[in-house]
């Protein structure tokens, strides 16, 4: 049962824009010893099901740039690639540490700009009372 609120937490998430996929991975490796890499499996999956509801909706909308898709899907199926054996070569142990500094990097531009936000709601609350 706790599989399914954290799959729908994490769909949740993701549909609403944040990275989720880095959440999903620390749950199966964590939570349910998973390996690393069959978790970050897991979470490609997870991730095209996803973005294909998220494509589904910008393509009735008419938000996509064709040419974009196309530059970024060339550098995805390279970086895929070069990625998965670079990955075969590296001990999992260090695959996690790499991708929790990567969570940790990433994340933290997101937690400073929405900490920033909160402090100018709570400032002008302030001005408006």
């Amino acid at each position: 049962m706790i599989d399914f609120f954290v799959s729908a937490s994490v769909a949740l998430l993701s549909g609403l824009g944040v990275g989720s996929g880095g959440l999903l991975v620390v749950f199966l490796t964590e939570y349910r010893s998973v390996g690393q890499l069959f978790a970050q499996g897991i979470n490609l999956l997870f991730f095209i099901f996803s973005s294909g509801a998220a494509t589904a909706v910008n393509l009735r909308k008419r938000k996509i740039c064709y040419g974009g898709v196309l530059l970024m899907s060339i550098g995805g199926v390279f970086g895929a690639i070069a990625g998965a054996v670079g990955a075969s070569f590296i001990d999992p142990a260090y695959l996690r540490i790499g991708f929790g500094a990567m969570l940790l990097i990433g994340g933290i531009p997101s937690f400073l700009r929405s900490g920033r936000e909160v402090l100018r709601m709570v400032l002008r609350s302030e001005k408006a009372s």
